[in-house]
């Protein structure tokens, strides 16, 4: 119950930050911001993929793993870009928090 509690949190805020990365404007500020305009595109559909991947994971724990690495991984380089602008800590709070479930993840995936 836990894991699949966890993977829908995953995936529905991944759905929701893909697609927010990819058709809203404020996170086009963002990457600009990030000096890393260029990439906003690829982070979007891989946060889409990713919250597919945790989401199919439920039942395919191998493809679960994998994609909350790749999320875990993903937040982790968002916190270092933030770190590397002097974001406030306050701002890493979401990318820290999603890490840390994402990590979660991929322990309960692997020991499932």
């Amino acid at each position: 119950m836990l894991l699949v509690t966890l993977a829908a949190t995953s995936a529905l805020a991944f759905l929701y930050y893909g697609g927010e990365t990819l058709f809203a404007n404020p996170p086009r500020g963002e990457f600009e911001r990030y000096g890393m305009p260029k990439i906003r595109v690829f982070v979007g559909s891989m946060q889409l993929v990713g919250a597919a991947g945790v989401a199919l994971g439920i039942f395919v724990a191998p493809l679960g793993a994998a994609a909350a690495g790749g999320l875990t991984l993903m937040m982790l380089l968002g916190l270092a870009a933030r770190y590397k602008i002097r974001d406030a800590p306050r701002l890493m709070v979401p990318a820290g928090t999603l890490a840390i479930l994402n990590a979660t993840l991929v322990y309960l995936f692997v020991t499932h």
